[in-house]
């Protein structure tokens, strides 16, 4: 009896899903370790922007207040590791006080801030950095994301305000 079934069995269907079991699972992957590092990209770049732009309101004398005269300093102060705030320092002492905040922000999911910034920065109007004594405010912020990457922002002790991947 001559029978020529066409057909697939049973083992080779199994051996195919395995494999493409396998190739979804680096595939799903490298789709989340892109996703991580592209948050921690924009978190990056979204805290380079609030630092350049309190460095700008400094040295420009913007006011929240219409009706203060004369250019106050801005800084960002850093709540937690995953919050920071854009505040004008109304009262000259390098402090986040009551009232001073403008704007808060949040860090992407999945990216932790650590900086060494005592927890705020802030610019004096010819744009130098100042720590929260008052003092020079030279510091650098460490992003991290979940899978280990980092990247480190550093602002020099006359502002420069820059990244490095690590």
């Amino acid at each position: 009896m001559d029978r020529k079934v066409k057909g697939y069995t049973a083992v080779e269907i199994v051996i195919t899903i395995a494999i493409l079991s396998i190739l979804a699972s680096f595939a799903f992957l490298w789709l989340r370790n892109l996703v991580l590092n592209q948050r921690l990209k924009a978190t990056t770049d979204e805290l380079i922007s609030v630092l350049n732009t309190a460095r700008m309101y400094s040295m420009t004398g913007r006011n929240v207040r219409s009706d203060v005269q004369g250019s106050r300093p801005w800084g960002v102060a850093f709540i937690s590791n995953k919050t920071y705030i854009l505040f004008e320092d109304a009262n000259f002492n390098c402090m986040l006080d009551d009232g001073e905040d403008a704007r808060q922000f949040q860090a992407e999911a999945g990216v932790i801030i650590n900086e060494n910034c005592e927890g705020i920065i802030v610019f004096d109007k010819k744009g130098y950095p100042r720590s929260k004594t008052c003092g020079l405010g030279m510091c650098s912020i460490t992003l991290t994301n979940q899978v280990g990457s980092r990247r480190t922002i550093n602002i020099s002790r006359y502002g420069r305000i820059n990244y490095e991947t690590q």
